[in-house]
């Protein structure tokens, strides 16, 4: 008897940890829908400063912003697709909070 309940009481433990497993795979997959929508925005404050550079004597202080909002996005994109890779799903949380909060 003794060893059925040892034999059950693992089995439970193994199906806990691949539920576990499961549930820390969603943040990380939801992550690189953030990645590919920043990814987007990138592209369109690219376009942005492009616009902008044509006019140098008016935007001035929209095109050091519109750099500074790039370099920022850039660098947040890397480090997302650093927690992706690695499959972190701790900071993959932290980034999908983040986010939320701005929209």
């Amino acid at each position: 008897m003794k060893i059925w309940k040892m034999l059950i009481g693992l089995a439970g433990l193994v199906g806990g940890l691949f539920a576990m497993q499961a549930s820390k795979k969603k943040e990380v997959k939801e992550l690189e829908k953030v990645i590919k929508e920043n990814k987007t925005k990138e592209k369109e404050v690219e376009k942005e400063i492009k616009v902008l550079e044509e006019d140098k004597i008016k935007n001035k202080k929209k095109i050091t912003n519109a750099k500074r909002k790039l370099t920022r996005t850039k660098n947040e994109v890397k480090k997302m697709e650093k927690a992706y890779e690695e499959d972190d799903v701790e900071s993959a949380e932290d980034f999908l909070k983040k986010f939320a909060k701005n929209k």
